[in-house]
């Protein structure tokens, strides 16, 4: 059994015209000390999916499918139950910290909370420890930081500390909701470095959700690509970057610039995200997808083979795959 196992994974939202489903039906799996890196444009669901394994569902939302940690499925908690192991075993860092920290406490008060909540230290333990976890994740005078508030940090300063809270009970899984986003490239870097350091020294799994391919394809072992709430390929990260086997993966590749071609125009995927509300019967990419026929309009598809441990949901892998691609050629 994996430690972390996803099962038929969805999640739908009350709206006028009936449910609104933003997860549908995902599943993997992660094993302790594995990376898995989750992409997609803006709206697939992949936030989603990590704020469903946290617990932090908006009320009033429909979930279905089974989460487990651990061989305890953690959908059948109640929140107190949840509390205990949110920021615990599964932590999470965000993609905004300026409105995931709290704008009136100091950050070192946020650090200390879940070390006294989830560790039982007393007060002057807890703050020892934040005073280290400060300067561990490079923030060179913890006293300063301890005292300081939100506001008077800079991006990087702020997404330090909330690796800082992330990392500070030593979880079993953590969960990177796009670290880098609004940060300069050089700041980028330094964050991507700190987590995955955080995560060789404890060999805790990490979930790193982003728009970055390139940062996909240096931090993470394996690779889920999400399009219109559902995974419509996966597989270990170089096999999947190099065989590109579904339509939507390979215009994702075809949008990025790319070294030594000089300038021109970036390629883009014609058409945009169908709504929630109103999903296609068939395939979900299918009216923007240059191999679709008939039956990618009607017929959804399932999850083929690619490679091993390598699949995709279309129903016309083999003309998909039978085309050079980006990947195939570096």
């Amino acid at each position: 059994m994996s430690m972390l196992e996803v099962d038929r994974l969805t999640v739908a939202f009350p709206a006028p015209a009936g449910p609104e489903r933003a997860v549908r039906d995902v599943s993997f799996e992660l094993e302790r000390g594995e990376t898995l890196g989750i992409v997609g444009e803006s709206g697939c669901g992949k936030s989603m999916t990590a704020l469903a394994l946290m617990g932090l569902l908006p009320e009033g939302t429909d979930t279905q499918g089974g989460i487990t940690l651990n061989g305890r499925d953690l959908r059948t908690l109640d929140e107190e139950a949840m509390c205990r192991v949110r920021g615990n075993a599964i932590a999470m860092v965000f993609q905004e910290p300026m409105t995931s920290l709290n704008p009136v406490r100091a950050i070192g008060k946020q650090v200390v909370e879940p070390l006294m909540l989830h560790l039982g230290l007393d007060r002057g333990q807890a703050k020892v420890e934040t005073l280290s976890l400060l300067e561990r994740v490079g923030l060179v005078d913890p006293r300063r930081f301890y005292a300081a508030y939100p506001h008077q940090l800079s991006g990087g300063q702020r997404q330090r500390a909330m690796i800082a809270m992330a990392l500070s009970c030593r979880p079993e899984v953590l969960i990177a909701d796009e670290p880098t986003t609004a940060l300069d490239v050089t700041v980028q870097g330094q964050i991507l470095d700190l987590i995955r350091d955080a995560v060789g020294e404890s060999r805790m799994s990490l979930i790193l959700i982003s728009h970055d391919l390139g940062v996909i394809a240096e931090t993470v072992d394996r690779v889920i690509v999400m399009y219109g709430g559902a995974v419509v390929e996966q597989g270990p990260t170089w096999d999947v970057f190099t065989r590109l086997a579904h339509p939507y993966t390979r215009g994702l590749f075809a949008a990025m610039p790319r070294l030594g071609e000089g300038r021109r125009r970036l390629r883009t995927i014609p058409g945009t995200v169908p709504e929630l509300a109103d999903l296609p019967t068939g395939c979900t990419f299918a009216d923007r997808c240059s191999l679709a026929r008939e039956t990618c309009h009607s017929q959804p598809p399932d999850m083929r083979p690619v490679g091993e441990s390598h699949s995709a949901a279309c129903l016309r892998l083999d003309a998909a795959t039978a085309t050079p691609s980006f990947g195939s050629r570096r």
